[in-house]
């Protein structure tokens, strides 16, 4: 018997590890083309991750995050982990809209977003408490840029 619980222990292991490493390869997208450390890059090309999302990363307020590209959100979102480890202020109360229903958090205005080697200053970012470590990359970014998608990538263009 108690082998028997070691070998379903060790068979637990194994399946916990394998979707872990599985999770983390979806997200990673392969190389960013146009930040090769030029002047200010005219175009920026992400390609689609494993999951066929497609993720940046970034920083919020100097702070690093991995961002999903979210052409549905309204904003850059951030959990509140992200929001107090880059000290951003208290902002303003707010009720979101999300996928998982009605959220209150908060907005918090004039911050520094960046994605890729792109940079967007005094933006506002809402801080979505249940969101999770991966951020979205919402419009008020993404409208700066002329963006252009197809199934393998997606192209930010300087406007």
């Amino acid at each position: 018997m108690k082998g028997h619980l070691i070998a379903a222990g060790v068979w637990l292991g194994l399946v916990a590890a394998g979707y872990a490493a599985f999770q983390a390869m979806d997200r990673r997208s392969e190389a960013i083309a146009g930040c090769d450390g030029s002047a200010a890059p005219s175009e920026v090309v992400v390609p689609a991750a494993r999951d066929g999302h497609f993720y940046v990363d970034g920083t919020v307020g100097g702070r690093p995050v991995r961002f999903l590209v979210d052409t549905g959100a309204t904003y850059v979102s951030i959990d509140s982990g992200t929001a107090q480890s880059a000290s951003l202020g208290e902002g303003a109360r707010a009720l979101f809209d999300t996928a998982a229903g009605r959220v209150e958090g908060r907005i918090v205005r004039g911050v520094t977003v960046g994605a890729a080697c792109l940079a967007v200053p005094d933006l506002s970012v809402a801080v979505n408490p249940g969101l999770g470590p991966v951020g979205l990359l919402g419009q008020n970014f993404l409208r700066r840029f002329e963006v252009v998608q197809t199934d393998r990538e997606l192209r930010l263009r300087a406007r």
